[in-house]
């Protein structure tokens, strides 16, 4: 029997112009590859998506409530989730409200600066990582933990990444899935509640939009030439097998256990 996800994608960004030429923007990328898992798994995703940038728009509280969305989705950014620019203050406010009234309504799942930010929201730590730029291709180590979580003999995922700032403290109440020995110790998290769950990486980035983006952040002088030819020479080796869908799908399997 197929089943139904109604999903809120909260849109921190617009990806750069090369990238959204060729990708489009985070709506398509979320769509599609949550599409893919859904697939899958045979479930049916209907998206509503909210700007919360320039538009500052929300799903309204009477909607989480009456329990119109299964799950909150947030996407990454280019901004930092330290940050306190007024969006970025409504935004946590918001997730602040979400998880302490809300928190048997609804599931919310952090991508990358979602991960960030909600993890700060909830009273964690977030920053610059001393340690540097993670960017591409990256093996994450599943703790044990996250091989239980996830039902998986794993020992490690693929996912791409593109940051220098990470989560260095978690908020209380949650757990650590995944982590890079030599830089993000908390790459992946839940809370012990399981309304909450996020990842640092990307799973919504192909490796040509990868690739794109660590040229041009190359070119501009963000991203150090030495990070960026690793990371660009690790795309060619390694770029077209992730664990992507795989884990979208693990995502919608956490977000349908929010109505068992």
């Amino acid at each position: 029997m197929t089943k139904s996800l109604h999903l809120a994608l909260l849109v921190c960004d617009t990806p750069m112009p090369e990238v959204l030429e060729k990708h489009g923007d985070y709506r398509t990328m979320f769509s599609t590859v949550f599409g893919l898992a859904a697939k899958d798994l045979d479930i049916t995703l209907t998206w509503d998506f909210f700007d919360v940038v320039e538009a500052q728009a929300y799903p309204s509280l009477k909607d989480i409530g009456n329990r119109t969305y299964d799950a909150i989705v947030l996407t990454g950014s280019k901004y930092n989730a330290h940050d306190n620019t007024p969006w970025i203050v409504k935004l946590m406010d918001f997730l602040k409200t979400v998880r302490v009234e809300y928190h048997q309504r609804v599931r919310l799942v952090g991508i990358c600066f979602g991960h960030q930010i909600l993890l700060r929201a909830l009273g964690g730590t977030t920053g610059r990582n001393e340690k540097g730029w993670e960017v591409g291709y990256t093996e994450i180590q599943l703790t044990s933990f996250g091989k239980t979580f996830f039902d998986t003999d794993r020992t490690f995922l693929r996912i791409n990444q593109f940051h220098q700032d990470h989560v260095s403290k978690l908020p209380d109440g949650f757990q650590t899935l995944a982590f890079t020995e030599n830089n993000t110790p908390h790459h992946a998290t839940v809370s012990d509640d399981r309304q909450c769950i996020t990842v640092q990486g990307h799973p919504e980035l192909n490796k040509d939009a990868v690739k794109i983006m660590v040229e041009k952040r190359k070119e501009a002088g963000i991203v150090p030439a030495q990070v960026a030819d690793k990371a660009l020479e690790a795309l060619k080796l390694n770029g077209l097998n992730m664990e992507d869908v795989w884990l979208c799908k693990k995502f919608l399997q956490f977000i349908i256990t929010l109505n068992k």
